[in-house]
């Protein structure tokens, strides 16, 4: 498996382990943690794939809306599921005048709290695999695994090429079926909404690490300053990064 690499589990289509990637101090290991869109059509095999992967941990990052909407199909598994809702509606019910940009400001500025739990939750894993989603598995679950890929020394450019891939999975059946979907909510179909339900441009990301940057000094002071602990973020790396 190469990093980065799409893994077929089905009923996904933005399944992803970030394992592989250089770190400061040697490489993120594999198996993990992954990253990951909705897995509410998981099906029998999906499960089975999960199971395969060593999956103890899934941290669903939607509100309770979509969760109610599209339940994750777990059943029968052995997961500890944490649900933390970065806020309210995928960014598509934000509106089709919403910028991504406007959007990742909005997580690292309004909802540190959240993204803390989730990658203090990641840190604890420890001998368990973790997944972390949302709906599309770029925009919440982008910002949380950027972060901490960043905390544990992974260069920046790396963390933002890893953000990229997430459009090219998405586009066609995934992207279609979603517009369709909230189309029938009255959201018109345009060049912008698919950006912001389908697109991983890289400058989005890359803008929000920049703020983060300007603000703190680099992601680990604000993992810092947001409630995370050093002892905390000793764990993450020490789980996440195979030493060189």
């Amino acid at each position: 498996m190469t990093p980065h690499a799409r893994i077929p589990v089905p009923g996904t289509y933005n399944f992803r382990d970030v394992g592989g990637l250089p770190a400061s101090t040697g490489v993120v290991r594999r198996g993990v943690l992954y990253r990951s869109d909705g897995l509410q059509r998981l099906g029998e095999a999906g499960r089975a794939a999960l199971a395969e992967l060593g999956v103890g941990i899934v941290i669903d990052l939607r509100d309770d809306t979509e969760a109610k909407f599209m339940p994750d199909d777990l059943d029968g598994l052995d997961v500890e599921v944490l649900r933390l809702p970065v806020f309210e509606g995928s960014g598509a019910s934000h509106g089709p005048n919403v910028t991504l940009e406007a959007l990742y400001e909005r997580i690292v500025t309004q909802h540190a709290g959240v993204v803390v739990d989730a990658i203090r939750e990641i840190s604890t894993a420890d001998g368990r695999a973790v997944v972390v989603h949302c709906t599309a598995g770029k925009d919440r679950t982008g910002i949380v695994t950027a972060l901490t890929l960043l905390a544990v020394g992974v260069d920046r450019d790396d963390v933002i090429a890893d953000y990229a891939l997430t459009e090219a999975n998405l586009a066609g059946e995934w992207l279609e079926e979603m517009v369709e979907m909230v189309g029938r909510f009255g959201v018109p179909d345009g060049p912008e909404l698919r950006v912001l339900m389908g697109g991983s441009p890289p400058e989005a990301l890359e803008g929000v690490i920049t703020l983060v940057e300007r603000e703190h000094g680099s992601a680990r002071e604000y993992l810092l300053a947001s409630g995370l602990t050093l002892h905390e973020l000793a764990a993450l790396e020490r789980l996440l990064v195979e030493p060189s």
